[in-house]
Order: structure tokens, then C-alpha cells, then sequence
């Protein structure tokens, strides 16, 4: 699998693995890679995973709290 195509392809999934680790469990971008169009679409995907598992979260909260013990 040393295809240059596959190669590139690896390429572009390691930068959006990259981008969707730091904006999921850091919350901040790498100025690094920021100029990848793959790093930044993993990036925004990584937020929008973070905001989702908050807001499941606060839905629980408040779901707990409501509850009559």
C-alpha cells in the first residue's frame, strides 16, 4: 500500500484525526496545522462532538435534579 494516492489519503485522515483531537480534548487549534482544510474540518467536528457530550450532559443534570428522591 506505498500507492502515492493512499499515501496522500493518509495524509489528509491523520490531519482531520489531529483536528478532531484538539478541538475535542484541548479545545485549541494548532497554528501549525490550521492551514489544512482537513485539520480544520476535524477541528470543527471535535467542537461540535464537545458541545453535543455538554449539552448531554446538562440534559442529564437537569433530568437528576427533577427527580424525587
Amino acid at each position: 500500500m506505498n500507492n502515492p494516492m493512499e499515501k496522500k489519503r493518509q495524509t489528509y485522515l491523520a490531519f482531520f484525526k489531529d483536528g478532531v483531537a484538539d478541538g475535542l480534548v484541548d479545545g485549541v487549534i494548532d497554528d501549525k496545522k490550521r492551514s489544512s482544510a482537513y485539520y480544520k474540518q476535524g477541528y470543527d467536528f471535535g467542537l461540535t462532538m464537545w458541545n453535543r457530550i455538554l449539552e448531554n450532559d446538562n440534559g442529564k443534570e437537569s433530568q437528576d435534579n427533577g427527580k424525587d428522591t
